[in-house]
């Protein structure tokens, strides 16, 4: 019965996180695959073959994940099809990652009785169920929020979770961080409007640039700690500003304007918004499982035993400001790469983003969501967002209400939002 409800709920695992996004997302790919003209078939014909095609690898990731998953996996594939040949629409979406996520609480049953907690791809089943709600959100959410306001709540969670990854894992704050997010946005923005680069392209230049700023003021800030890090990265970040301002390809205080969505690999046309949310999904989605392998790597509890007592770690032999550089380094491009996707989004690179203001408004996402949490900061950028965008029409008062209930988040949750309710469960999120 255990293992009946543990291989029940791992293949609802699998198919709401590998096959739920994809079969999401392929009618709009599709309709902007019919819209170029590059092919004439009819577009029911087009998904199931794009079906045929998804299934073998989806059994042989199952294959590879070593667990006895076929059978469930072809179950769901099949309920999946079936909806979405039919017309693919939240009305029969949701019930389907409803039942995925609930064939889940049949491993939390079985995890009961287990005397070693479940553990799957570096996720405790606690962690891996928050996974699979978060997935079921960002696929569901554009049937009923604006895509637009998602994709800039998805930019700037994969921002903050860039962020925490130096301060929650490593302990080193930087007040300077805007200037990665926003050099990144130029670059991507340059890139596609100037040189005419496909979005894809764009984005990679975007996170190279955040990457190779991180390189050069990594070197020059990571010697120090503490307050004199945060300082010194804060000066590096206002010269980045003021760059930005007097540079010539960055237009200065009009920024770089109608930035092209561009066509996906040169095929898949980006002017819909359901098709940009998809890129914009899987770019989170790619960045926030990236972040997650790093801690839970060899090199991230190495960098958590530098957090903890980083003179022990140098007497055990780590030469710990290299492993320090390289983690602000992935995290200023992970920074870049989200700059260069919200530049995309919108169209337009501005001085905003790379101002210091922007600094610290990642710093808040962050302490809302729970420091040192993997899903903290994207709750703390939804809250961020949400608050920004829905009390705009109090006008000036609206930064006042902001600081009003930032401060009473502060004091209520001073582990972050996540942070108290896990302790509060006694589980890791």
């Amino acid at each position: 019965m255990k293992l009946g409800a543990a291989i029940l709920g791992l293949c609802g695992a699998i198919a709401a996180l590998v096959s739920g996004t994809f079969f999401m997302f392929a009618s709009e790919v599709v309709g902007s695959i019919k819209a170029s003209g590059l092919v004439t078939a009819d577009p029911a014909t087009i998904k199931i073959l794009a079906m045929i095609v998804a299934i073998p690898a989806l059994l042989a990731g199952g294959i590879l994940f070593a667990y006895p998953l076929i059978g469930g996996i072809l179950f769901f594939i099949t309920v999946e099809l079936m909806a979405f040949t039919m017309g693919f629409t939240s009305v029969t979406f949701a019930p389907i990652m409803l039942m995925a996520v609930a064939s889940n609480l049949a491993v939390l049953c079985a995890q009961r009785e287990r005397a070693t907690p479940i553990i799957f791809l570096g996720f405790s089943i606690h962690q891996y169920l928050a996974l699979q709600i978060m997935v079921m959100l960002i696929t569901v959410s554009p049937f009923v929020l604006y895509p637009v306001f998602l994709m800039k709540v998805l930019c700037f969670a994969l921002f903050a979770c860039a962020f925490n990854l130096l301060i929650g894992y490593v302990g080193l704050l930087s007040f300077g961080h805007a200037a990665y997010f926003g050099m990144g946005g130029y670059a991507a923005g340059y890139a596609a409007k100037a040189w005419g680069w496909s979005p894809e392209l764009a984005m990679l230049f975007g996170m190279a640039a955040g990457g190779l700023l991180g390189i050069v003021f990594g070197w020059l800030a990571i010697r120090r700690q503490g307050i004199y890090f945060a300082m010194i990265t804060l000066a590096l970040g206002q010269m980045a500003y003021f760059f930005c301002l007097q540079a010539p390809f960055t237009g200065g205080e009009d920024g770089i304007q109608q930035i092209p969505r561009g066509k996906l690999f040169g095929l898949i046309s980006l002017q819909s918004d359901m098709a940009m949310y998809a890129v914009v999904a899987v770019v989170f989605l790619a960045g926030f499982l990236l972040i997650h392998r790093i801690v839970h790597s060899p090199f991230g509890q190495i960098l958590k035993a530098i957090r903890e007592n980083e003179p022990r770690a140098t007497s055990l032999g780590y030469r710990t400001d290299s492993y320090k550089l390289v983690a602000f380094i992935i995290s200023c491009a992970l920074a870049g790469l989200a700059g260069g996707t919200k530049s995309l989004v919108f169209g337009i690179a501005t001085l905003t983003d790379v101002h210091n203001a922007m600094s610290g408004e990642v710093v808040l996402m962050t302490l809302l969501g729970g420091l040192g949490t993997i899903f903290g900061p994207v709750m703390g950028a939804l809250i961020a967002t949400a608050m920004e965008n829905y009390l705009a029409q109090a006008g000036a008062w609206v930064t006042v209400i902001q600081g009003a209930i930032f401060i009473a988040c502060v004091i209520a949750f001073r582990k972050g939002v996540l942070g108290v309710l896990a302790e509060k469960l006694k589980i890791q999120l």
